[in-house]
């Protein structure tokens, strides 16, 4: 008489396996984060950018007192925060090859070794979905670096901006 077969459910595997897989689908929604908001930065340092070339302009007719030099300059470093932050929050949206399975991975394993049983299914997927994760982590945490930063440089500009608006008042 042989040894009934482990089965998934007792093996620990399956619940190893969700685990990794919940974990990916969390990197996925973090990515798509990070992209977002670094489209939300990228259109708030544009539309503040771009009052202070209003601004500029403004002051450039006639109709009001022009801008004192120092206030200009402050105003052109605002600029240059405003271009990086932009720049930065592009860069969160740069094409990224994340690792992903291919299709034909888990086929040629199984044609491979038709004797692999479920458990050993499992522990295949789980060293995959592990690897994706620890792909994913990476990427996203470089992502979220540069979130960071440029937020951090419109935050810089925006002083700048205040700076510039209290010298000029």
């Amino acid at each position: 008489m042989s040894n009934p077969p482990v089965e998934a459910d007792k093996s620990g595997v399956a619940i190893y396996c969700g685990l990794l897989k919940d974990e990916l689908a969390a990197q996925d929604i973090r990515k798509g984060s990070f992209e977002q908001r670094g489209l939300a930065v990228v259109t708030t340092a544009g539309a503040l950018a771009t009052l202070l070339f209003g601004l500029a302009a403004f002051s450039a007719t006639g109709t009001t007192r022009p801008l004192p030099r120092d206030t200009k300059e402050l105003l052109v470093v605002a600029l240059v925060f405003f271009v990086i932050a932009g720049t930065l929050a592009l860069l969160t949206n740069l094409p990224v090859g994340y690792q992903v399975v291919a299709p034909s991975g888990p086929l040629n394993k199984a044609l491979k070794d038709p004797s692999d049983g479920e458990v050993e299914a499992l522990r295949w997927t789980a060293r995959v979905y592990a690897g994706t994760l620890t792909d994913a982590k990476r990427k996203n945490k470089c992502k979220g670096e540069l979130l960071f930063a440029a937020l951090a440089a419109e935050i810089v500009a925006i002083g700048f901006v205040a700076l510039a608006v209290a010298h000029a008042i």
